[in-house]
């Protein structure tokens, strides 16, 4: 929106433009507020930008669809309890670190809103990798940093139902983590963040083992990282909203998950190692859909994990995850055991 022209007249800035224009013609004075609201304009662009970003970041979050629905075949966009360590420390100021997530996650047993295994014959087995590239911008407003990330997941699926077998390999989703605010005092880190889940792969109606599905997923974080001497505590918190999927008409229920981690270093001689604890809790607050009727009894997730990690870190910014986690409760979604194996290594991309 311009500025009435009232209130360019009367500026401080103007006005010596006008006395140092004496003699000069109304043309030349004209160009001369021109050029003079140019490099206000500019000026304020420039400070603004950090807030600006912020607030379409927030935005989105309210933008989002409040009855958006992140669950169809018990699955999840995001995978519940890929963030256990250091969840709200992002790179360094204009550093950029290259993470990477594998995950081997046997598909023992689908079970109902009971936690009941199904009675069909069920197998099968989930591999997933996903390379995540994380870069903080060289700016900061205070002790706020600000950090952007990509992701693309890839998925070999391998599903065996009622003596019939399917297997997929493909790019299952892209996440891009358009901004990430984070802020941190002392031992203590905190991070506000918005995903967006884009679909990778194309759709096949008549293969049961499909690793995507054609929606979109706006995902909002929060994470917080306490460090105080020998341990860390760590909680990572999504929600997750899906627009429907044209495909198949579903449309998944709002999802909460908790990643969470707590690890001790018990040597003093051996510091960059750490054993812990890590798993998740996911809630599903909404009923998933079809064709905008209840799906039976509103399919809602339930799911409770832990188990053992261990950390080690090489040097400043390269570490190696190693982690099981047991699903004690499972309800409407995949029991049993999830393996993981997860690295991070500083790049240096943008330096």
């Amino acid at each position: 929106m311009a500025l009435p022209y009232s209130a360019v007249s009367k500026g401080k800035g103007f006005v010596q433009s006008c006395h140092a224009a004496q003699g000069t013609s109304r043309d030349d004075i004209m160009a001369l507020q021109r050029k003079k609201l140019r490099k206000t304009h500019d000026s304020l662009f420039k400070k603004a930008l950090p807030f600006v970003l912020i607030t379409l970041a927030a935005w989105s979050l309210h933008a989002a669809p409040r009855a958006a629905y992140a669950t169809e075949g018990g699955g999840s966009t995001y995978p519940m309890g890929v963030n256990t360590v250091l969840p709200a420390i992002m790179p360094d100021l204009g550093k950029t670190e290259l993470l990477n997530y594998l995950a081997d996650i046997p598909l023992t047993s689908l079970n109902d809103s009971h936690g009941r295994h199904s009675p069909e014959a069920f197998g099968g087995n989930l591999f997933a990798f996903a390379p995540r590239l994380l870069h903080t911008w060289n700016f900061a407003l205070g002790d706020f940093h600000f950090s952007t990330g990509l992701s693309p997941v890839f998925q070999r699926k391998y599903v065996s139902v009622g003596g019939q077998n399917s297997y997929t390999f493909n790019m299952s989703s892209f996440d891009l983590q358009a901004l990430y605010v984070t802020w941190s005092k002392g031992d203590l880190h905190l991070l506000f963040g918005q995903d967006f889940w884009f679909p990778g792969s194309s759709y096949n109606h008549s293969d049961f083992s499909n690793v995507t599905a054609t929606r979109v997923t706006f995902m909002e974080e929060g994470a917080v990282t306490w460090t105080p001497g020998n341990w860390e505590f760590s909680l990572e918190n999504t929600v997750q909203m899906s627009t429907r999927n044209r495909d198949t008409g579903y449309h998944d229920g709002t999802l909460f998950n908790m990643d969470y981690g707590i690890s001790y270093r018990p040597f003093p001689k051996l510091r960059k190692l750490q054993f812990g604890v890590n798993g998740n809790w996911a809630y599903q607050t909404s009923n998933d859909t079809l064709n905008g009727q209840r799906y039976m009894d509103g399919y809602k997730l339930r799911n409770f994990t832990i188990g053992p990690q261990i950390v080690y870190d090489f040097s400043p910014g390269t570490a190696v995850v190693l982690k099981w986690q047991h699903a004690l409760d499972a309800r409407n979604t995949i029991g049993g055991d999830r393996y993981w194996v997860e690295f991070a290594l500083p790049i240096h991309l943008f330096d």
